[in-house]
């Protein structure tokens, strides 16, 4: 799972940083460079204006090494909003002691609305706006009134001040209230996130009482089982019943997808084999009865399984597959062996073809179920690692039993294929002593 959620800072407060206030910020800076600097070039004199050229050099100099510090300095990108604020205080400030200089010149007029429309779509935080709009408009009405022999009129210069910052004003008032919308989605999507969250750490805990792991004590046998799930939860399952008989009946199975789903079905599976294998005098009976059971309630998600009863007083196994991948039978020199049998899968549309089998076994004799998880993984060369490579991967470990081999399976596997699987990787081992 990737961490979608984060924090417990105010959400305005990470917006701060975030790529498109920064854009913004770079956007208005280049405005602003374009602007000052075209002074530089502009004909002050011959229009009778005052407008030192060293200050807008100075200006426009200081706002370029800002753009500049965005691109590579963390720091400045990281405090772009303070920043920002001065630098529209300092255009602010250099447009009306323009303005007053040169009696309401329309030019500086048109830079000062410039600025004021400028820094509503610039900030988050209102105080800061409303703090620079109070100044600005303020100073304006100041200058517009001491301003002697004004090139404007004084009516048509105030709501040239006032009319852009009531828009700016307004428009950062439609940006919060959209801000704060998102915030409060992004803080339910959360919620339901942990929800999710937790619901998915219930359901993994149910996941792992669907493969067992902690087996009976049985004179003359011993089971051991392994279980990585693809996903934080998966639709293996394997679990046992002692029947009256005193036979071991052992289920194995493979729901098709993954996630809640496929593990609620899982569940179902594994309560319907523990009601049936003991009522069913057989194993393909026991799977043909749970897939009467539970054709009604699944639509969804197939079952491929596989149920043996093993006898330990004869060493007999009965086994019945359901669309399952082939038991191995490793004999004490180690040498495996492909159980034979065929059937469908349970739980679909059709009708299971099911059979029954038997094999006598020998002490030293083990029974390997697996998944097609574990079979179905490749390498960087597109061959899979299949039968062959499992069989391959026991016979390197000869010495090693129980879960230890099971591990040792499942790390060859995973180191087969570049530790990449596709579907959940689960085995079971019986041991004939």
């Amino acid at each position: 799972m990737v961490k979608l959620f984060s924090t417990t800072k105010p959400f305005q407060d990470s917006l701060q940083i975030e790529e498109e206030v920064l854009t913004i910020s770079r956007i208005c800076l280049s405005v602003f460079v374009a602007f000052i600097g075209f002074g530089i070039f502009a004909p002050v004199k011959e229009l009778g204006l005052y407008d030192p050229i060293w200050l807008r050099v100075l200006h426009t100099g200081i706002t370029f090494c800002f753009i500049l510090l965005t691109y590579f300095s963390e720091y400045v990108r990281k405090r772009i909003q303070p920043i920002m604020l001065v630098f529209f205080y300092t255009m602010s400030s250099h447009s009306l002691i323009l303005l007053y200089w040169n009696s309401l010149y329309i030019g500086y007029l048109v830079g000062m609305i410039l600025v004021i429309t400028c820094i509503g779509v610039s900030f988050v935080e209102r105080r800061w706006l409303v703090h620079y709009l109070t100044f600005v408009v303020s100073a304006g009405v100041l200058v517009g009134i001491y301003t002697e022999k004004p090139q404007v009129e004084l009516s048509l210069y105030l709501s040239s001040i006032i009319t852009p910052a009531l828009v700016s004003y307004l428009t950062l008032n439609t940006r919060l209230s959209a801000v704060e919308k998102l915030r409060i989605s992004q803080i339910q999507l959360k919620k339901f996130h942990d929800r999710i969250s937790n619901d998915l750490e219930m359901a993994s805990e149910t996941q792992n009482h669907l493969v067992t792991k902690v087996w009976p004590n049985s004179k003359g046998i011993h089971c051991s089982s392994f279980f990585k799930s693809y996903e934080k939860i998966g639709g293996d399952a394997i679990s046992f019943v002692i029947r009256d008989d005193e036979e071991i009946a052992i289920f194995f199975a493979d729901v098709a997808g993954h996630g809640i789903a496929s593990a609620m079905v899982s569940a179902m599976a594994v309560l319907s084999f523990k009601m049936n294998a003991s009522l069913e005098a057989t194993p393909a009976a026991c799977l043909n009865a749970m897939h009467q059971e539970l054709q009604a309630i699944v639509k969804t998600n197939h079952i491929s399984a596989c149920v043996f009863f093993y006898s330990i007083a004869e060493k007999k196994l009965s086994y019945s597959y359901a669309g399952h991948p082939p038991i191995l039978l490793i004999s004490q020199s180690n040498n495996c062996q492909i159980l034979e049998g065929n059937g469908t899968v349970i739980v679909s549309p059709l009708e299971p073809k099911l059979k029954n089998y038997t094999k006598h076994l020998q002490s030293g004799d083990r029974i390997l179920l697996y998944s097609d998880g574990i079979t179905d993984v490749y390498n960087s060369s597109e061959q899979e690692f299949g039968i062959e490579g499992l069989i391959s991967s026991i016979q390197k470990n000869s010495n090693k039993k129980g879960e230890e081999l099971l591990h040792s399976i499942y790390h060859l596997a995973k180191e087969y294929s570049n530790q990449v699987s596709i579907d959940d990787m689960s085995m079971f081992l019986l041991e004939i002593e």
